[in-house]
């Protein structure tokens, strides 16, 4: 993906969450603005300080940052301090992203990141529910409302006591905006009619994932059926799959790397949510998977593979010419010496001379070979010309 269409689809993204904030808003109230505010503020100005730091241009264009901050804050709930926002965002972009080598090259997932950073560290705060329409201090996010959300209930072995519409709207004590999965699916099939995602990997994770809900259902009294509308309407689950999978830059390229890449993040992500301590085993499971990408990269599209086999090609009638080519222009090249050259200095010519077809010869040999690491000293060319005049002096 080219920096534009990078560009664009960060773009897109960020109307997006816009879209589900303003939806948070609604249940939620004004604090959600507050929030993204400050998850927005403090990836800018880790951006910022870093460039100055490094003392290279602040790279206006670049929103990824921003982009992955607010996909964090929305999986949060509006009762979150405004601490952990903070401090989550500032170790996931300082050591996430810069670390690695900033734009366009960081390894993990940057929201992802984040979410396990703050899970790890505040795990009261975080899978904390707020019920919709409570009252939430603005700037202490004190709240008496508060309850299981639906993930950790169906995880404790009971039912979310809620109905099919309600989960579809995100009218349930959650997260801030990744409940609304009515919302999620219209943005997410509006983005793909457009191009500004591919299909593969959300529609293989939600197949996937869909697939092992029902075959391995785990809320029991409950049909098959019913066992899948439970578990992909809760947690962020659709979420996950159109914003944090969706990612350009720690996903495949190729469209068959793409699929196997969803499929295996969602198993992955269904075993961590049956058997692991926490409800957003999504995010730990993606970034497990970040680290295979170049390898279902290659195992799948087997691009890299066929280099050895172009290199095989280039043969005797290539490297025919690129010996001679060689030769003549190390020929010619010390005849125009030797004549500018004083007497005194024509033994040293002609040593040199020898010395640089020995080299020739030796690059010769070398390319003969598709892959070789082995460096050419000095010391080695030195020895191998002593050694070629010996041969010729018992020739003598």
């Amino acid at each position: 993906m080219t920096s534009i269409q990078r560009k664009n689809h960060d773009k897109s993204m960020l109307w997006a969450i816009f879209a589900l904030a303003l939806c948070g808003s609604v249940l939620h109230g004004a604090r959600v603005w507050l929030l993204c505010a400050v998850a927005t503020v403090t990836a800018k100005v880790v951006d910022v300080l870093v460039s100055m730091i490094r003392r290279t241009d602040y790279d206006a264009t670049d929103h990824s940052s921003e982009l992955a901050a607010l996909i964090f804050t929305l999986m949060l709930p509006v009762n979150i301090p405004v601490y952990v926002i903070v401090v989550s965002v500032v170790l996931t972009i300082y050591v996430g992203k810069h670390m690695f080598g900033g734009r366009d090259v960081y390894p993990f997932n940057l929201a992802a990141l984040a979410m396990c950073c703050a899970a790890v560290n505040w795990p009261d705060k975080v899978f904390s529910a707020v019920v919709p329409f409570a009252k939430v201090d603005f700037f202490s996010g004190y709240t008496a409302q508060t309850t299981l959300s639906n993930a950790s209930l169906i995880k404790a072995g009971g039912v979310p006591p809620y109905n099919t519409v309600d989960m579809l709207l995100g009218n349930y004590p959650g997260a801030m905006g990744a409940d609304f999965v009515l919302v999620i699916v219209v943005i997410g099939l509006f983005m793909i009619l457009c191009r500004k995602i591919t299909w593969h990997i959300p529609v293989t994770f939600l197949i996937t994932c869909g697939a092992i809900a029902y075959i391995f259902p785990r809320i029991y009294g409950f049909s098959r059926l019913e066992s899948i509308q439970l578990e992909m309407l809760n947690g962020s689950v659709f979420f996950v799959a159109l914003f944090m999978l969706a990612d350009p830059v720690t996903t495949p390229k190729t469209p068959k790397a793409k699929i196997v890449f969803g499929f295996v993040t969602a198993v992955l992500a269904m075993i961590f949510r049956y058997v692991g301590s926490f409800d957003i085993g999504t995010c730990f499971a993606l970034l497990l998977v970040n680290t295979l990408d170049g390898y279902i990269e290659r195992m799948v599209s087997g691009d890299r593979i066929k280099v050895a086999d172009v290199a095989g090609e280039d043969t005797e009638e290539n490297k025919r010419e690129k010996t001679v080519h060689r030769k003549i222009f190390t020929a010619e090249k010390t005849e125009k010496t030797k004549e500018k050259a004083p007497k005194g200095q024509k033994e040293k010519i002609r040593g040199a001379s020898d010395a640089m077809d020995l080299i020739s010869e030796t690059e010769d040999n070398i390319d003969n070979v598709i892959y070789s690491t082995r460096t050419i000293s000095i010391e080695e060319i030195l020895k191998a010309e002593e050694e070629q005049k010996r041969k010729k002096g018992g020739k003598k």
